[in-house]
């Protein structure tokens, strides 16, 4: 009897260091995410990279000069979080947070480079670690909020000349969630040119929270115990 149970702990400590494997000596790779058919642009169709290690590069398509392509992305480390763009247009770079709310953006990243950048360690970027979204689109587009896309519901203010400032959302609007964009120009003026934003500080797969790991390791720790005392029992 004693045999038999001592055989089912033994086979549940292994059980659980195997469960263990993937979070404690999963190896990290790099993620080089390519746009699947055309990303949305609002919370609801935002593309979600898939993969499993850290997201370094997206890769995409803009077909017109209205056109916004919104990435769901998780922040694993926002004190190094970054994103910057190369492209052959003048691109826009605006980040939200997992409720919409916006939190910081830029256009052109330095004076006389029309490509956007967001950079780490700024006081404007993400305080926390956890799921974000990231748009980038020309710069005839500005996010809104609220029920109409007029100034009055801008989340970031407009910029002026350089266009280089790093904007946090201190448009009118900036205190609701993305609901929509604004735009401006010919919406049938095509722009079909690719971009690559280059990312640090983010993760395709969220990390185990602490806690997550904790009870992971409790849970060993209570299997091995069990089969030490099934078979070192104490004199009575």
């Amino acid at each position: 009897m004693d045999s038999k149970l001592n055989r089912h702990l033994s086979k549940a400590a292994v059980s659980m260091s195997f469960l263990m494997l993937p979070f404690l000596a999963n190896p990290a790779y790099a993620v080089n995410w390519v746009e699947r058919v055309d990303a949305g642009n609002l919370l609801g169709t935002a593309q979600e990279p898939t993969g499993d290690g850290s997201l370094n590069n997206i890769r995409g398509l803009l077909e017109h000069n209205q056109d916004i392509d919104l990435f769901k992305i998780y922040i694993s480390n926002p004190t190094t979080f970054s994103a910057s763009v190369t492209a052959n247009f003048n691109s826009v770079l605006s980040l939200f947070d997992s409720t919409g709310l916006g939190v910081y953006g830029n256009d052109d990243a330095k004076l006389g480079d029309t490509n956007a950048g967001l950079p780490a360690g700024h006081a404007f970027g993400p305080q926390a670690a956890g799921w974000y979204y990231l748009a980038i689109s020309t710069d005839e587009v500005m996010p809104t909020s609220g029920s109409g896309t007029g100034p009055e519901n801008y989340i970031a203010s407009i910029t002026s000349e350089p266009y280089t400032a790093v904007l946090g959302p201190t448009g009118p609007g900036g205190g609701s969630p993305l609901t929509g964009w604004a735009t401006e120009g010919d919406p049938n003026l095509g722009v079909f040119e690719s971009y690559r934003i280059r990312l640090s500080g983010v993760t395709v797969s969220p990390v185990p929270e602490p806690e997550t790991y904790g009870m992971l390791l409790a849970g060993l720790g209570l299997v091995g115990a069990m089969v030490r005392r099934r078979k070192f029992p104490t004199a009575s």
